[in-house]
């Protein structure tokens, strides 16, 4: 009685019909067990993100709906949403937000000006490409502290390797303060650029590999040339590569903080909105209107991201 059941049951998963009345009994507890399978399988990872996502979201999210206690221990007082506003209302946000402004834009530009003349000289294969693109990919693979080490010495004051650079080439007479200048934005933002670049490029690589080589031999045909081409056949054909290059650029420099941090500390000359967390919730030791302020970040940042995966659905229809 087992050997035709078993049989069944292996010929029920290859998709074979019934050997006989007893097939339709057998395909409702296989159904079963698989599904029991799925719940068993997704169980753990749920588990996981209700723990370390889910759960310190809603304990984060009614902290800061409350005051701060005066004391340790001390029950704290529902205030609502009166923390959101006071975050909105403190002229160091507006600050903050100001430089994340100057942070993203000038980070967008660069990444994806750059990204896009690296991409098109980098896909065609040529000799030698393989080991451009190993050191194309080390500033991304460097943790960002590291990077920011790295750039600080370049950038110091004293005898950094800027400084002496320009200093030889007579175009500065004395060493300059670069993060206590109106420069600062801009270089740290470059530092950031320098580390983020190359998974752009190879975002944009990989759409450029996507477009048929039958196309740009069509319109040669055709007498065009490789501005019309770029123009007319390229930039719409790689619009998905570009959405997500944006997307992933947009959110990395909306959050921009290692570099900063390590660059110039939490000065609020280049103190960005999560720097400006950073400060309240560790310097200043406010965790509500800290909390708070990192809600906002988080849905102005989806926000932003969702905008921008709509605005390229809607370009590439």
């Amino acid at each position: 009685m087992a050997r035709p059941a078993l049989k069944e049951r292996a010929r029920a998963r290859l998709g074979f019909g019934p050997l006989g009345p007893a097939a339709g009994a057998s395909r409702p507890t296989l159904a079963r067990e698989e599904a029991w399978l799925g719940w068993w399988l997704v169980i753990p990872a749920a588990a996981l993100i209700l723990a370390l996502v889910i759960y310190p979201m809603v304990v984060g999210f009614n902290t800061s709906l409350h005051a701060e206690a005066p004391t340790l221990g001390a029950p704290s007082k529902f205030v609502g949403f009166r923390n959101y506003s006071d975050v909105i209302k403190d002229p160091a946000t507006h600050s903050a937000v100001v430089h994340t402004v100057f942070y993203v834009a000038i980070a967008l530009a660069l990444e994806i000006i750059a990204g896009l003349g690296a991409a098109v000289a980098l896909h065609r294969p040529f000799r030698g490409r393989g080991l451009v693109l190993a050191v194309l990919i080390l500033p991304w693979a460097l943790p960002s502290v590291v990077s920011g080490v790295l750039w600080r010495r370049i950038l110091a004051s004293d005898n950094g390797l800027l400084n002496s650079v320009l200093l030889q080439l007579h175009l500065i007479h004395t060493p300059q303060v670069w993060l206590a200048s109106g420069w600062a934005i801009p270089l740290i933002t470059l530092v950031h650029v320098w580390g983020v670049l190359p998974l752009i490029v190879l975002i944009l690589i990989a759409g450029l590999q996507g477009i048929p080589d039958e196309v740009y031999s069509a319109s040669a045909v055709d007498g065009a040339n490789q501005a019309r081409q770029f123009w007319h056949i390229t930039l719409p054909l790689l619009r998905p590569a570009l959405a997500v290059a944006i997307t992933i650029g947009l959110v990395d420099a909306i959050t921009i903080f290692d570099e900063i941090y390590v660059l110039n500390g939490t000065g609020l000359n280049t103190a960005s909105v999560v720097v400006q967390i950073y400060n309240t919730v560790f310097v200043d030791a406010d965790f509500a209107h800290g909390i708070a302020f990192a809600f906002l970040v988080a849905a102005a940042t989806a926000l932003c991201a969702v905008v921008a995966t709509l605005a390229s659905r809607r370009a590439t229809v």
